[in-house]
């Protein structure tokens, strides 16, 4: 990615302030019980907390049980789980599984080659199949796939594409999986519905399809089978509480990803009606998910309106690389309150050489481990289980003041919430 700091800067103290805003709606949480024990709820919940697992039982091939640790290092807390029963399930079969051993090397390879095959002689074949994937965030789900596929021996093969934000290449790629009889597609739909005749026709072929990050296509479990990821609409609920409260009066602007994707959609239009009648949202541009296209869109802005106050936005390195430098250039400091949906190292470590008490940034994680899921969620329906058309994980943001995303070892590039093994981040990311 353009612009890559090449260096860690180091972890600072920060002063204690209100710190997460608890946005998750989550309500009363259903009590996490293992069906696999005769004991009694007390017993059960003594055993859980022994053994540091939330475990719901088992079936079709998967335990559901993930480590307490593994949940709060992905979702900030291990509670942040889907409330409806078989999503609860499928989100702790898929979580649980990033916690066995794999050959990183062989991972590496298929990350590097765009797909490999496994050695295990596994029947199944699986795909990521992208219509983008030019950037940190998509390698690394990449990567997140490539690691969920290697926990399953029935999986003889992966498979990754991206059309390059080419619309024909797009449905060739579904065309071209399709025919080679993949068995599950794991996606993330940039072009939304205009994808719908594709993935109709790999549902039509028996073929599971799983959106992640929210990726929401019209009519989940009937074009395709389920939509992994976060309500965005909270989010953007979530995004109008902090300017609410931060900015108060004045102007504000949405930044998002490719025009039309459902993701940038998806809270764009829940954060606007949630602002105080004071907020004005001067602008809603897309930026490609490209820092260049973040500076020259945040550049034009700030001519404009040199006085803007917030920004809200899914991507927070590509705040760091290019709305920072657009400040920069413009000779104005950086003083403003930032909404991000992801938490990457290098946009928490800026925040903290900063160092400005004008600066204010809160932030989710990034939830590339959602990937994990919705493949888990695919080889799942291969084996009987009925999968609902939403997986929806709560959230909470976080503010950058008290949780600090400038993660020490962690490369500038990765988001410290990821569940790929930091030594594997390291080499995909020297």
């Amino acid at each position: 990615m353009e612009g890559r700091n090449q260096s860690a800067v180091p972890r600072r103290r920060r002063p204690v302030v209100v710190g997460v805003l608890t946005l998750a709606l989550l309500g009363t949480m259903l009590a996490l019980v293992s069906s696999s024990s005769g004991g009694t709820d007390t017993q059960q919940a003594s055993a859980q907390k022994q053994s540091a697992v939330i475990s719901t039982g088992k079936g079709f091939g998967e335990v559901y049980a993930a480590k307490v640790s593994t949940l709060k290092h992905t979702l900030f807390k291990a509670k942040l789980i889907p409330k409806q029963k078989v999503a609860r399930n499928i989100a702790l079969a898929g979580l649980g599984r990033a916690d066995r051993k794999v050959n990183e090397a062989l991972a590496l390879r298929c990350w590097k080659n765009n797909g490999c095959t496994t050695g295990t002689g596994g029947k199944l074949h699986v795909a990521y199949i992208e219509q983008f994937g030019e950037n940190v965030y998509r390698q690394m789900s990449k990567m997140e796939f490539i690691l969920q596929a290697l926990t399953y021996k029935d999986v003889g093969r992966i498979t990754y594409s991206s059309a390059h934000l080419d619309f024909n290449k797009a449905f060739a790629d579904w065309d071209a999986a399709i025919a080679q009889g993949v068995d599950v597609i794991v996606t993330y739909p940039d072009f939304a519905d205009a994808m719908i005749p594709a993935m109709k026709k790999a549902t039509d072929a028996g073929i599971p399809v799983a959106t992640y990050a929210w990726g929401y296509v019209s009519d989940p479990g009937k074009n395709y089978m389920t939509v992994v990821g976060e309500d965005t609409c909270v989010t953007g609920k979530s995004y109008a509480y902090v300017m609410n409260n931060q900015v108060k009066s004045g102007k504000i602007a949405f930044l998002g990803g490719f025009a039309g994707n459902p993701l940038s959609e998806g809270w764009q239009k829940c954060e606007a009606p949630a602002l105080r009648p004071a907020i004005d949202v001067v602008a809603k541009e897309p930026t490609d998910w490209n820092p260049s296209k973040v500076q020259q869109v945040v550049a034009g802005i700030l001519a404009k309106h040199p006085d803007i106050k917030g920004w809200s936005y899914e991507y927070g390195l590509g705040m760091a690389q290019g709305a920072y430098a657009a400040y920069r250039a413009a000779g104005k400091p950086f003083d403003t309150v930032l909404t991000l949906r992801t938490d990457d190292v290098g946009m928490g470590c800026l925040f903290n050489r900063l160092n400005n008490p004008k600066l204010e940034m809160y932030y989710t994680s990034s939830f590339n481990s959602h990937i994990r899921v919705a493949l888990t969620a695919g080889m799942m329906k291969l084996k009987g289980a009925k999968i609902p058309p939403q997986i929806v994980f709560p959230i909470e943001l976080q503010n950058q003041r008290v949780r600090d995303s400038c993660v020490k070892g962690y490369p500038m590039e990765a988001s410290a919430t990821s569940l790929i093994p930091l030594s594997l981040l390291k080499k995909m990311y020297p």
